[in-house]
């Protein structure tokens, strides 16, 4: 289903942006996962109207970007975070140009809700990511939430296998092993550091409190982009013995976003969930211009 706002919006500087269609907010176990596509954002004055929206120091660091597309994507992404966030305080509208942020202290960012006294709506959390031709924002309600988008031709430098030894588990080399097939190797090694990238961004603590190496990614038995976390003892860590200990306070979901990219959530089980799959909600999205629900992802 695709929602078409406003489309003379792009063509005159004059015209106010429109407000923002509410939302209900996420569910337990649900994740709405928003993206754009840069190379579909071609007017000048919209992103004149979006470089509006957004904080002075923000508007400082899109202009230290080099090059026109780099600025252009920070912008963009920037655009995405406020827009999407704001869309879901139904109960007392917020300006998306007066949201403000906080880093916590490993640097993660979040909404400084301390600012929005008057909002009875349960803080969204929120995690960005994005590649040059794709950007992606996930939200949810009362749980952590992280992703990560990877375009799914990217071309690995070194060797598959020897770039996994450094960074993957013994498990998951394990598994990159047993395919002879050197594109489907590429592609599932992408897979897993697409998953492990958007484990390591919902625990917001760095990468330096979980390396790549120090937990495995196995994919669910019986479901479909659904996939388990089994964490390392300091033991298989450094002997390098099979991880086995798996356990559910993290749940994920790997699908494809316009065939062109793979995208990995990841969340903290809710205990209240009762053990139920997450659930992921996808649009697509120019803010302001067109919303596009993907009624069907495809999960892998």
């Amino acid at each position: 289903m695709r929602i078409r706002v406003m489309s003379q919006l792009q063509r005159s500087l004059s015209i106010e942006l429109p407000s923002l269609v509410p939302l209900q907010l996420p569910s337990r176990m649900e994740t709405h996962l928003w993206f754009i596509r840069p190379d579909e954002v071609k007017s000048t004055s919209l992103l004149k109207h979006y470089s509006q929206l957004l904080s002075p120091t923000e508007k400082e660091k899109v202009l230290q970007m080099r090059g026109d597309e780099l600025k252009k994507n920070a912008l963009l992404a920037r655009t995405l975070v406020r827009a999407t966030i704001a869309r879901y305080q139904t109960n007392n509208a917020v300006d998306p140009k007066a949201l403000m942020f906080k880093k916590n202290m490993y640097g993660k960012p979040e909404v400084d809700w301390q600012n929005y006294t008057n909002c009875n709506n349960p803080p969204l959390h929120f995690n960005i990511s994005h590649t040059d031709s794709l950007i992606a924002c996930g939200v949810t309600v009362h749980v952590p939430v992280g992703i990560d988008v990877e375009d799914k031709e990217r071309k690995i430098k070194h060797d598959i296998l020897a770039f996994a030894e450094r960074f993957y588990s013994a498990d998951e080399v394990k598994f990159l092993s047993t395919l002879p097939d050197p594109e489907v190797q590429r592609k599932e090694f992408i897979k897993l550091w697409t998953l492990k990238e958007a484990y390591v961004k919902a625990l917001g603590k760095g990468f330096s409190a979980a390396p790549f190496n120090t937990f495995t990614i196995q994919s669910k038995v019986g479901t479909k982009g659904e996939y388990n976390l089994c964490k390392m003892t300091e033991m298989t860590a450094s002997s390098l013995e099979e991880t086995n200990k798996c356990d559910g306070e993290w749940k994920f979901s790997l699908l494809e976003l316009d065939d062109s990219h793979y995208a990995a959530i990841c969340i903290e089980d809710d205990e209240a969930s009762g053990g139920a799959p997450m659930r992921v909600i996808v649009r697509k999205t120019i803010p302001f211009v067109e919303d596009e629900l993907i009624s069907e992802s495809k999960l892998l």
